[in-house]
């Protein structure tokens, strides 16, 4: 099938139970993070949420000036045939047959360091606060880079954040930032995380490979290392991302919690999907806003223009880069988790994630609950409503009282 016949439309195949696909890769059409986005906010604010999108559109704009300047020179002079040989590595198929051959178990035992953690103003004044530490074990799956990926310190040492009862053991959310979005503080308000811990829950933030205290000393900003003309650095920080949210989930089940689920936003809202397919004891996830094909991605930003300028043949261009990345997109992986213990929600004035991500993940997964927002990715407006609806969903599967 060519994606030539997908310019106009998108179908959006659920894998069958137990079993990774490729289905999307040719069902979703050469445009699709262009398309518009049809469904109805659960709630109408159409005002704000043209502002939103509006800033959005702006901040989109902004940051793929950057990138330009770091990927445009390098692409310039090279084939897509060589593009994807150079990448051929990652399309494997074997990573999609056996996924754990993609994504690792960490070693059983790995050192994990708790401490008591002095309290902040953002802290909650009841809890009891500590630091979850421990060196990632991850080494690149690819052998060419496993020097020049492990030369990027301090990304091999692992930072959480705990908000624990005194009296627990309580169920557990982690929550999980987004791209270059990694401070606590700021974390603590865009998920409003006070809240889930008055609701009963332990809290803990971790952050992603290359952010906050990971960010290699050569980067620009959070999650900037992420950024190369190749794919591999994103790969790889997927896989290591997986490795390291095993690891810190054994640690709370080992240290007494009944349940663990993850809530992500945007790049966090991506590892929170790509777990839920991969690590079945994983109870629950919210999902907002999640990215489910990177290809699709950049292709709705500016950044669309100087790929075209120098690759030739998008439509052929997206769907190699869609099987380059393959592996590393929830759209590839059966749900591993039963379907009523997923939350995802998305914004039809994202101007930055188009909620067709959201859509296509929801079909993937088999319609679990939605809820359909009318904030922006950045002008994150009704976060409020979004988290009252995260907290009755936790109440819904028992997660909560």
């Amino acid at each position: 099938m060519n994606a030539s016949l997908h310019t106009n439309s998108n179908s959006f195949p659920s894998a069958a139970p137990g079993v990774s696909s490729t289905a999307w890769i040719y069902g979703l059409c050469a445009d699709f993070s262009g398309h518009s986005f049809l469904r109805k906010s659960s709630d109408d604010c159409p005002m704000l949420g043209k502002l939103a999108y509006g800033l959005d559109r702006l901040a989109a704009t902004a940051m793929s000036v950057p990138y330009k300047r770091k990927i445009h020179p390098h692409l310039s002079d090279t084939t897509l045939q060589e593009y994807i040989d150079y990448h051929a590595f990652y399309s494997q198929q074997r990573f999609l047959d056996d996924p754990d051959s993609a994504f690792a178990s960490p070693p059983e035992g790995h050192s994990v360091i708790e401490r008591a953690t002095r309290r902040r103003s953002w802290d909650p004044r009841s809890a009891a606060l500590t630091s979850i530490d421990f060196y990632s074990p991850f080494r690149t799956l690819d052998p060419r880079f496993r020097d020049e990926y492990a030369a990027l310190e301090p990304n091999d040492r692992v930072e959480s954040r705990g908000w624990f009862h005194k009296n627990g053991p309580r169920p557990v959310v982690i929550f999980l930032h987004g791209f270059s979005a990694p401070d606590y503080r700021i974390n603590k308000m865009w998920f409003s995380a006070q809240k889930f811990y008055d609701a009963g829950l332990d809290v803990v933030f971790m952050n992603l490979p290359l952010h906050g205290g990971r960010m290699p000393k050569s980067a620009a900003y959070h999650g900037t290392a992420i950024i190369q003309p190749s794919l591999w650095r994103l790969s790889e920080a997927c896989a290591q991302g997986v490795m390291d949210l095993r690891i810190l989930i054994d640690h709370v089940v080992k240290r007494g919690a009944p349940k663990v689920g993850i809530m992500g936003y945007s790049w966090g809202g991506f590892h929170a999907s790509m777990m839920a397919c991969l690590e079945p004891r994983t109870d629950f996830i919210v999902s907002v806003a999640p990215v489910v094909s990177i290809a699709d991605l950049v292709m709705s930003w500016p950044t669309r223009s100087f790929f075209e300028e120098a690759l030739e043949e998008p439509a052929m261009m997206i769907r190699e880069l869609r099987k380059i990345l393959a592996p590393f997109t929830p759209l590839s992986h059966a749900l591993n988790i039963p379907k009523e213990r997923v939350l995802l929600v998305a914004s039809g004035n994202d101007g930055i994630i188009p909620a067709v991500h959201t859509e296509a993940l929801w079909e993937h997964f088999g319609r679990p609950e939605v809820y359909w927002s009318c904030g922006g990715h950045i002008l994150y407006f009704d976060k409020g409503r979004v988290t009252d609806r995260a907290l009755r969903f936790l109440q819904d599967i028992e997660v909560i009282a």
